[in-house]
């Protein structure tokens, strides 16, 4: 059985369905793994949401998804005041208009995204989860470490079993060895041997009218497959793209806390 995984698709439907078809995603012969934040920003979070939840139902035990941050949003409101404006400048609109349009209310599909999104998926040669991992125990990670922090995986420090991430946007998937040097951007298309160690970072910026990234896995060997992001970025999120920096970079300075991009 293949394993494919696949990045942050934050409600990009249409390029989610491109690329399993692209790599000849065939039900319950293949397992899949989504690293989290379905939606938000992107331009159909209802139809990725539905689609999840018709595969959840069909395919029990080969189907599964991370929660990230944009899910654990979701479980969090109501979100103070500061929350409340990072949320909505990282996407949340895109989200309500995507369920306005279908007559529907995100709020009530709480309890399924609770259910059916864990922290963390484990497989015998590798583990997932969305953002970081600094110990080799689950349980000795916060919560908000394995959910939201980008800056600890780039540090390139974690050591312990392979672990597949989303999260952080990069050039291309980057492998994190522990050295604490910089991480080695990988090749597409190409037969790898998996790593026993370190982590993979897989999150290619597809809203970003960059890549969505699958990782490929077929016994001890893989390979990263992509395709392109939306050709166009909508006004509105032109507009958040560029507002999200600027207010995040004056509410932690305020704070004195280095933001590091760290709840896109």
């Amino acid at each position: 059985m293949r394993t494919i995984i696949v990045g942050d698709i934050h409600g990009c439907y249409d390029e989610f369905i491109a690329l399993l078809k692209k790599v000849h995603y065939k039900k319950n012969k293949d397992k899949l793994i989504l690293l989290g934040d379905l939606m938000d920003r992107g331009p159909k979070s209802w139809e990725m949401l539905q689609l999840a939840m018709r595969w959840k139902e069909e395919c029990p035990e080969t189907f599964f998804m991370i929660r990230g941050n944009h899910d654990q949003y979701i479980l969090e409101e109501p979100l103070d005041m500061e929350m409340s404006m990072i949320w909505w400048a990282v996407g949340k609109e895109e989200m309500k208009k995507s369920f306005k349009k279908h007559k529907d209310d995100y709020r009530k599909y709480i309890p399924w995204i609770e259910e059916n999104m864990k922290i963390y998926h484990e497989e015998n040669l590798f583990r997932c989860v969305h953002a970081a991992i600094e110990k080799e125990k689950f349980e000795e990670n916060p919560v908000d470490l394995l959910v939201k922090d980008h800056g600890y995986s780039k540090k390139n420090l974690y050591t312990g079993k392979l672990t597949l991430l989303g999260h952080t946007p990069l050039e291309g998937p980057t492998y994190y060895d522990g050295s604490g040097n910089p991480g080695q951007i990988l090749p597409y298309h190409t037969k790898l041997s998996l790593p026993k160690t370190g982590a993979i970072c897989i999150d290619t910026g597809c809203v970003y009218l960059k890549k969505l990234t699958a990782m490929i896995i077929e016994d001890d060997t893989y390979h990263l497959e992509y395709v392109d992001g939306p050709k166009k970025v909508t006004r509105s999120k032109q507009h958040y793209i560029k507002w999200i920096k600027k207010f995040c970079d004056l509410v932690y300075k305020l704070r004195g806390i280095d933001y590091d991009r760290s709840h896109q």
